[in-house]
């Protein structure tokens, strides 16, 4: 049985795939935090809207990824209850031609249908290698 917050997800998670960052936004609080676990100085500290995600945390990264974007595949979703716990996989290509294949773990919070905090865990030092490419 799918749940509200799994649907939530999948929602946000599609449009970003499709390119659609702001739409993804449709699927989350206006004061949405979005935080990055680890060392970097910039990127690993807590995020808030979408602007601050967009321009301070999310853009500054995909611009090192080449012309095909990311792709993610979801391995699994545990969810209800207001929380969801998303396990995916990436796949892309740095612009120096450096792959780039890494696993995430997403703690998601939600208020009503909409996401309203995402933790993010993930290698760290591959995506500090891609940063410094």
């Amino acid at each position: 049985m799918t749940t509200t917050e799994e649907q939530v997800y999948k929602a946000f998670s599609a449009a970003i795939s499709s390119g659609d960052l702001a739409g993804a936004f449709d699927h989350a609080t206006e004061d949405m935090a979005f935080r990055v676990v680890g060392s970097h100085p910039e990127l690993c500290r807590e995020f808030r809207g979408m602007n601050d995600i967009l321009q301070n945390c999310w853009l500054k990264v995909f611009e090192h990824f080449d012309e095909s974007g990311v792709q993610t595949t979801v391995n699994q979703i545990v969810a209800g209850d207001g929380i969801a716990f998303v396990h995916f996989s990436s796949q892309a290509t740095g612009r120096s031609g450096m792959p780039y294949k890494n696993e995430y773990v997403h703690m998601l919070q939600f208020e009503g249908d909409k996401i309203s905090s995402i933790t993010e865990f993930l290698n760290m030092d591959l995506l500090n290698q891609l940063l410094s490419q």
